[in-house]
C-alpha cells in the first residue's frame, strides 16, 4: 500500500483559515461582552477603551443617556487621536450634542448659554459639509440651527435703499438757523 502525500499548500490554507476563524471568534466574544457591559451600565475595561470603535460606542451610549459632559469628553478623546477614521461620526455626534443641549437650555429660558452651543453645532455641521457636501443629516440639522440663530450680514452703507435716511446722512445734514 502506497501512502498518500500530504499537499503542503492545502495544509497551509486550512491552518490559515482556522487561525482566522479563531481570531474572529475571540473578537466576537469580546464584542458580545462589551455590548453586555454597555447594556448593564457596567464600566468598560481598559483594553476596550483603547479600541476607537468601542470608545465611540461608549460615547454614543453616554449621549443616549443624556450625559452631556461625559459624552463630550468621550468624543473629544476620540477626536484627539491622529488619523481617526471615525472623525466625521465624532463631529456629527458632537454637533448633535451641542444642538440638543442648546435646545434644552433655550426651553429652560437660558438663551445666554444656549447661543454659543448653537454656534458650535453650526460650526461642526459646516465642517462635515466641507468634507461631504451631500451629508443630508448635517444639512438638515444646520438648517434647524440657522432657524434658531440666523446669521445676518453686516449692513453695507453703500448698498442702502434710502441713503438719505441713514444715520450717516442725518449726521451730515447742515442745519440753518435764523439770525437773531
Amino acid at each position: 500500500m502506497v501512502g498518500r502525500k500530504l499537499n503542503l499548500p492545502f495544509i497551509a490554507i486550512v491552518t490559515g483559515l482556522l487561525a482566522v476563524l479563531a481570531y474572529d471568534g475571540v473578537r466576537l466574544y469580546q464584542d458580545l461582552r462589551f455590548n453586555a457591559a454597555l447594556a448593564n451600565n457596567a464600566a468598560v475595561s481598559a483594553d476596550a477603551a483603547n479600541d476607537s470603535y468601542r470608545q465611540f460606542a461608549g460615547a454614543y451610549v453616554l449621549q443616549q443617556r443624556d450625559d452631556f459632559k461625559a459624552s463630550v469628553e468621550a468624543y473629544a478623546a476620540i477626536a484627539a487621536r491622529p488619523g481617526s477614521r471615525l472623525q466625521m461620526g465624532v463631529t456629527f455626534n458632537l454637533a448633535n450634542l451641542y444642538f440638543r443641549e442648546a435646545i434644552r437650555l433655550r426651553q429652560a429660558g437660558d438663551d445666554d448659554l444656549a447661543m454659543p452651543l448653537v454656534e458650535l453645532a453650526k460650526q461642526n455641521y459646516r465642517e462635515i459639509l466641507r468634507t461631504d457636501s451631500v451629508h443630508w443629516d448635517a444639512k438638515y440639522n444646520l438648517e434647524l440651527a440657522l432657524l434658531i440663530a440666523p446669521e445676518t450680514d453686516p449692513v453695507d452703507a453703500l448698498g442702502e435703499r434710502n441713503p438719505e435716511r441713514s444715520p450717516r446722512a442725518i449726521s451730515k445734514i447742515q442745519s440753518r438757523q435764523a439770525l437773531p
